[in-house]
């Protein structure tokens, strides 16, 4: 199967090259870049204590590795860590990580680059986080005897369908992988269904996520004039009109009330200014008016990295990617400030805390313009029960901390393991 693979991939190799090359001219050329993916890596000497190479493809899992690797630090100070995303965006965020060798893009995975990048960087493990299946990669790792694991794995329904379509071809990869650390008891089962060997529930990195030290006062983004703020986080194409009409009609009826949107993609800044603007809102763009002190009613989050704090200073919290069929993005950024939270009905990438932060009265799952409304207005005219639902959402993520020890635990087991049989 993996030789169909690269036959598919060498036959399709022109036409993904062009896509490479149109992304780099958009983005602006970057030589470093190019020759990451092409595994032109700086070669890495022996590591005395052991290489982990740790991927995370984008913000969402740069999230889960800014969490662990701390945590695989204290546990082994002399670990060398090789740290891969694929996109911009992620690569970004993981330059804050603390501690890493080394930074790089994913190589491409082609036979050849994939093997010029294990030459040079020379891991005595790699962990894949989340839903990351490169074939060559795998395969390459299991011909040199290299542990490969998933942790903090997630596998939503609708990936499931999507793998189990081509099951034939991911059953006999996923049984390369020492190990899959799933993220709860659905994803467990789902990787099992696939074909996976050896798969264990560690539970949701994520959930240990430390708070910052203290809440940004509440005008911190120019909604000082604003009694109550809603946070509408991670929005995509179609759900910012739908909250933008939401919002436009809870403020006819109640004044004091902002919103502050933070768009998943900010490329799509433009357009999201000009649907909140057709729905009658007067939207203003963070980056515009961050230093001039002046009083706003919506504000546009359009910088990288500010929304989980920007939480803070929310009575609410819309989770976005939930009103369109795309899996909702992760409510416990808010939670975990005692935000109670809205959804909508696709929030199918964190099925398991949203039930139950909706079982322990966190959180509100809905669907439509009409009952977000209402939603948000029974919050806003309840203060009380805002505040209880609030908390419960932050006992949920408080009860379910933990799992980032028991995953850097495992990591520093493999490794040791991979040291004895290496001696």
């Amino acid at each position: 199967m993996l030789f169909l693979y690269n036959v598919v991939i060498l036959l399709i190799s022109p036409v993904l090259l062009v896509y490479f090359l149109i992304r780099l001219w958009l983005r602006g050329f970057d030589l470093r870049a190019v020759r990451e993916r092409f595994g032109l890596l700086p070669e890495l000497p022996d590591a005395g204590g052991g290489r982990l190479w740790l991927h995370a493809v984008s913000v969402g899992e740069v999230g889960v590795a800014a969490v662990l690797v701390p945590v695989l630090l204290r546990k082994k100070p002399e670990l060398k860590i090789v740290l891969s995303t694929v996109t911009q965006t992620g690569r970004n965020e993981a330059r804050k990580i603390l501690g890493v060798e080394q930074l790089i893009y994913l190589p491409l995975d082609f036979p050849l680059i994939v093997r010029s990048a294990f030459r040079r960087i020379r891991p005595s493990m790699i962990a894949l986080i989340e839903t990351e299946i490169w074939p060559n990669l795998v395969a390459e790792a299991a011909r040199r005897d290299i542990p490969v694991s998933i942790v903090n794995g997630r596998l939503s329904e609708r990936s499931y369908h999507k793998y189990k379509r081509f099951q034939f071809f991911f059953s006999s990869l996923l049984k390369r992988f020492r190990d899959v650390l799933a993220r709860g008891k659905g994803d467990a089962e789902r990787f099992l269904d696939l074909g996976a060997t050896s798969v264990r529930v560690s539970g949701n990195v994520k959930y240990d996520a430390p708070p910052p030290p203290q809440e940004p006062p509440h005008g911190a983004y120019g909604l000082g004039e604003c009694e109550q703020v809603i946070v509408a986080g991670s929005t995509h194409p179609g759900e910012e009109k739908l909250i933008g009409e939401a919002l436009s009609s809870v403020q006819r009826k109640m004044s004091g009330v902002g919103l502050l949107l933070a768009p998943r993609h900010l490329e799509r800044v433009a357009q999201v200014e000009a649907d909140l603007q057709n729905v009658g809102l007067s939207p203003v763009r963070w980056s515009h008016i961050k230093n001039s002190g002046g009083k706003y009613e919506v504000i546009i989050l359009d910088a990288m990295g500010e929304l989980a704090d920007a939480y803070g200073c929310a009575a609410m919290a819309i989770i976005g990617g939930s009103f369109i069929p795309h899996g909702g993005q992760n409510p416990i950024e808010a939670a975990r400030w005692a935000v109670p939270c809205l959804c909508g009905p696709h929030m199918e990438n964190f099925a398991e805390v949203t039930g139950e932060m909706v079982n322990q009265g966190g959180a509100i799952q809905l669907s439509g313009r009409e009952k977000l409304e209402t939603a948000v207005m029974k919050w806003l005219d309840d203060p009380v029960s805002r505040k209880r639902a609030g908390e419960a959402a932050r006992r949920v993520v408080q009860n379910n901390q933990g799992a980032s020890d028991r995953t850097a635990e495992y990591i520093v087991q493999v490794l040791a393991e991979s040291d004895e049989g290496a001696a």
